[in-house]
């Protein structure tokens, strides 16, 4: 007799809130997923199965998107989310961070990274509380752990002692829009914005840990290492603790030249990338650092920290700083922004550097952990 294809249970209901790094995630796995051969099945756990991210997905077999109550957070993984999945009948469940108290069956949990531990102050208090609580439980109950960079593999497993032998990582990448593009085009872009092109740029939700204090006092130095009148955008939503990030930036010595554009649309995005005269992430901690990788993807020079995963990740296609460098940031910018064939040659490396990366492998990655997961309950 013929097993049945299997149905996989993926929490999506993250993949409803734009501007956020899981949105991100749970969106092109999800879509990489639906592209690929095969008979497996997707049970899409939603908030809003209408939301138009749902309604974009090709149709495939089984897979559909359904409704899930979720009242409170705490109550939606203490209840809602593990009784619909076992309603489904799914044969996986694929959380991210919280797995559902209720639920029995195989459970796959991508962890991003343990920030909530590392940079407390970055989240809210409640926010901190459940993680520290919820993370270990979902480690201890998951068939294994998906996390996107060694870095995070190996914190995770000198944290939690249940960890041990059960993480695996699976890179993130760049979706296939970003790419170079026309200058032509870009510049219309952009002047949608008020902007041309030349700037600094950078992107994150305006949280304490992406370190853009420091990232404004660099960009009001680079008059010292001669560099004038280049614009610094930062795009972005407000996230915990942004609010003194706007605050500074409006009082910052260089105010005038500094744009805060906020949440920027997908369509737009590579124009931005490919715009900047150099892309910057001086971020304090990061699990992976997607924008960076979108940034190599579309040909712009990159400056990131040489902290957590980000070395890892641009390896030898950009310049590595110390985050906790004013200086050090400064003239790693002001270094790109003036030496065209320092410029033109990492822009030459981050666009090989990103073609390591695809979504599709990271999703034919992902089915094989839901499958094993499945073969080992």
């Amino acid at each position: 007799m013929t097993a049945a294809p299997l149905l996989i249970g993926i929490d999506s209901h993250g993949a409803e809130a734009d501007g956020e790094g899981n949105a991100t995630y749970i969106r092109n796995l999800i879509a990489a997923l639906y592209a690929m051969q095969g008979d497996e099945a997707y049970a899409l756990m939603a908030r809003d199965p209408g939301h138009p991210f749902y309604r974009g997905l090709p149709q495939r077999g089984r897979s559909r998107a359904i409704g899930v109550r979720q009242g409170a957070g705490l109550l939606r993984i203490a209840f809602t989310l593990g009784r619909a999945a076992a309603r489904q009948g799914v044969d996986c469940l694929h959380v991210q961070y919280a797995a559902p108290l209720g639920w029995r069956g195989s459970l796959v949990a991508t962890i991003h990274d343990l920030g909530f531990i590392h940079v407390p102050a970055s989240f809210p208090a409640a926010l901190r509380l459940a993680l520290r609580v919820l993370v270990p439980w979902s480690i201890a109950r998951a068939s294994t752990i998906i996390t996107s960079s060694e870095f995070c593999r190996r914190d995770i497993e000198a944290r939690y002692r249940a960890a041990a032998g059960k993480v695996v990582t699976i890179p993130l990448a760049a979706a296939p829009h970003f790419a170079p593009r026309d200058a032509g085009e870009t510049a219309a872009v952009l002047a949608r914005y008020g902007l041309a092109p030349g700037f600094v740029f950078s992107l994150g939700r305006l949280n304490r840990r992406k370190n853009l204090e420091r990232l404004l006092l660099a960009h009001a130095r680079l008059r010292t290492d001669g560099v004038t009148d280049v614009p610094l955008v930062i795009g972005g939503k407000l996230d915990f603790g942004g609010e003194d990030v706007e605050g500074r930036a409006k009082l910052s010595t260089n105010g005038s030249n500094v744009r805060l554009v906020g949440l920027i649309p997908d369509d737009d995005l590579p124009h931005f990338y490919g715009g900047a005269g150099c892309f910057v992430y001086p971020s304090i901690f990061e699990g992976f650092g997607l924008p960076l990788v979108e940034a190599m993807a579309c040909g712009t020079p990159v400056v990131g920290a040489n902290r957590t995963a980000l070395p890892e990740l641009i390896e030898d296609a950009g310049l590595v700083v110390d985050p906790e460098s004013v200086d050090a940031i400064a003239s790693a910018m002001a270094r790109l922004l003036t030496d065209r064939a320092l410029a033109a040659d990492h822009a030459r490396r981050g666009i090989e550097r990103s073609r390591r990366y695809s979504w599709s492998e990271t999703a034919r990655r992902t089915l094989s952990v839901y499958r094993d997961a499945v073969a080992s309950r």
